[in-house]
């Protein structure tokens, strides 16, 4: 059992390579997540608007982990002295078709121009060599890619979409696409060979008795994360942690129905992480791709 850090988290979030590169996506610089890191890694920034983002995140409850990134971004933005938050989630309809959604639309002030964002926050399974899936099957990485490429960023050239962002006295000069998360590969494939375009990871995935066979006899303590602990390696407070056979008898025992995400402990320092899947996740996994 863990408690968000959600400081912790939004240093993870303006810090973190995105999870890919290439797909001709226009990735942010690594000199912009910089700049934004040693701002917010300041003792006296931290001091003063800590409490303010917990108030913040608190205001704004959801169960979405988008929805949580997204604020996270919201608060960077507005207290970030390089930036004006000018709209977030900023709908573009055409009578009553939906033509997309800018996630944010932000004036870069020291290029004196405006900026559109589209962010997502990624957490995949890889499936086969070259698929990775989402832990509710629900997502793919690279249909989610070539949506970014071939549809959420080229909206606003439409008419009808450029008719709506003047009516808001908005002109688009750059675009910037982040997509920070993890991905974790199966257990006994760690060591497999990777796309180029794929960043490397160390994180990995595995069913109850793989999980119990690989870890038993090993010294770490374990803590399974509710979705805003996905982030940030110390972006929780361990409030409760248990043994590796512990966890696997209660997950076997009480029938383990969707992936659950869990750390490895250390001296209370989080020294592996993956999802324990269910038996038949796999198989289901793999039916996706079909």
């Amino acid at each position: 059992m863990v408690e968000p850090n959600h400081w912790t988290n939004l240093i993870w979030s303006v810090s973190t390579p995105s999870i890919v590169g290439g797909w001709g996506l226009p990735w942010l610089p690594d000199e912009r997540r910089e700049q934004l890191l040693s701002f917010f890694s300041r003792e006296e920034i931290r001091n003063r608007l800590q409490r303010e983002l917990e108030t913040f995140v608190a205001s704004r409850p959801s169960k979405r982990l988008g929805v949580y990134f997204e604020n996270l971004w919201s608060f960077t933005f507005t207290h970030h002295p390089h930036y004006e938050l000018r709209q977030r989630n900023l709908p573009l309809r055409d009578g009553g078709r939906t033509l997309g959604e800018l996630d944010f639309v932000v004036r870069h002030l020291p290029t004196d121009s405006t900026e559109h964002w589209e962010l997502a926050i990624k957490f995949y399974l890889q499936a086969d060599n070259d698929f990775w899936v989402g832990p509710g099957l629900r997502d793919r990485l690279d249909i989610k890619l070539a949506r970014m490429r071939d549809h959420q960023l080229p909206v606003i050239e439409q008419p009808a979409a450029k008719a709506i962002l003047q009516q808001e006295g908005i002109l688009i000069e750059r675009q910037w696409t982040l997509m920070p998360g993890r991905l974790f590969r199966r257990l006994a494939d760690s060591n497999q060979p990777l796309d180029a375009d794929i960043n490397p990871t160390s994180h990995w995935w595995a069913a109850p008795g793989e999980f119990r066979q690989r870890f038993a006899t090993e010294a770490y303590r374990w803590v399974t994360l509710p979705k805003e602990g996905w982030l940030a390696d110390e972006g929780y407070r361990i409030l409760q942690s248990c043994a590796c056979t512990a966890l696997a008898e209660m997950l076997e025992s009480g029938g383990l129905h969707r992936p659950l995400c869990v750390a490895g402990l250390v001296g209370g320092r989080e020294r592996t992480r993956g999802f324990i899947v269910p038996d038949g996740w796999y198989q289901s996994a793999l039916n996706t791709l079909r």
